[in-house]
């Protein structure tokens, strides 16, 4: 892990994904395993970096939280 991401992610601070969770604990899972832990395989910022659109709705491991609740 190289010193930047010891800091977490980049684009955590102001992410539209966080909002959406009524369940904080989930949230704050979330959270420790992708926004502050090794956040180079959260889907979003793979997105993101690479200049595609990144819905909100979508969660760090690819699933889209629209689907989770239809």
């Amino acid at each position: 892990m190289s010193s930047d991401e010891s800091l977490g992610c980049p684009r955590m601070h102001g992410c539209p994904m966080y909002p959406m969770f009524k369940s904080k604990s989930f949230l704050e899972t979330l959270i420790a395993m992708y926004c502050e832990a090794d956040y180079a395989r959260c889907v979003r910022f793979q997105r993101a970096t690479a200049g595609e659109s990144v819905p909100p709705t979508l969660l760090p491991n690819g699933r889209d939280l629209a689907e989770r609740t239809e």
